[in-house]
């Protein structure tokens, strides 16, 4: 099953759930007409995960990934509906909207992303797709790190990229910045840090990427 068990949600709160998603209604008027359960709160449940999943197999605007951020900062269920979807990676695409739907929630629900640092820090590392690498390391750059928060792989993953000619400038740019929150703490990772984003040369980077690394040379 992909889907883990959510707490029982209302037809009410359904209805709003749906009027806040991009409309694909023929997906949902089709799978409506495939459930036969006279439950009616798993039936509910059911078309809460069905019909979010597939809202984010659909290509989609900024407007319905905002939509889906707005209503899961509203509704813990949908949230967790969405981590799910991020984890799973059954759909790709769909992975890849519900992480980029978490990227705006706004800064009070940063406490939902920090419980799952450890897991986007192991989705950071171990994925094989451009977009899911870079969405899941700009979560994970948004957050605040302690000294007990740093992970030496995540750390030494970040300094290896950052300095990869072969990644996006988006993963790269992300990568200088998680770097230096983690490096911050201590002198000699700063000077690692430091080193490392002198040996680029500025001229093979693009603008923003190029901004980012001299802002963070002149910090350290």
């Amino acid at each position: 099953a992909l889907w883990p068990t959510i707490p029982a949600t209302n037809l009410n709160s359904v209805s709003s759930t749906f009027t806040a998603l991009p409309t694909n209604v023929t997906l949902y008027i089709s799978f409506s007409l495939f459930i036969f359960i006279t439950n009616e709160k798993t039936a509910c449940l059911l078309h809460i995960r069905f019909f979010v999943y597939l809202c984010l197999m659909d290509y989609l605007h900024v407007d319905d990934v905002k939509s889906l951020a707005q209503r899961a900062h509203s509704n813990k269920s949908f949230m967790d509906e969405l981590w799910a979807i991020l984890f799973d990676g059954t759909n790709q695409r769909a992975s890849n909207n519900a992480a980029w739907a978490m990227m705006h929630l706004p800064k009070s629900d940063l406490t939902h992303i920090d419980a799952h640092r450890d897991r986007l820090s192991e989705l950071a590392l171990e994925t094989v797709n451009i977009t899911m690498r870079r969405l899941s390391l700009a979560l994970l750059e948004r957050l605040d790190w302690s000294i007990d928060d740093i992970r030496t792989d995540l750390l030494d993953f970040c300094l290896e990229h950052l300095a990869l000619a072969e990644e996006p400038y988006g993963i790269r740019s992300v990568c200088m910045k998680l770097a230096y929150k983690m490096c911050r703490h201590y002198p000699e990772l700063k000077e690692e840090l430091r080193l490392s984003l002198l040996l680029i040369e500025p001229t093979d980077l693009g603008r923003g990427v190029r901004h980012t690394r001299n802002n963070i040379l002149q910090q350290l």
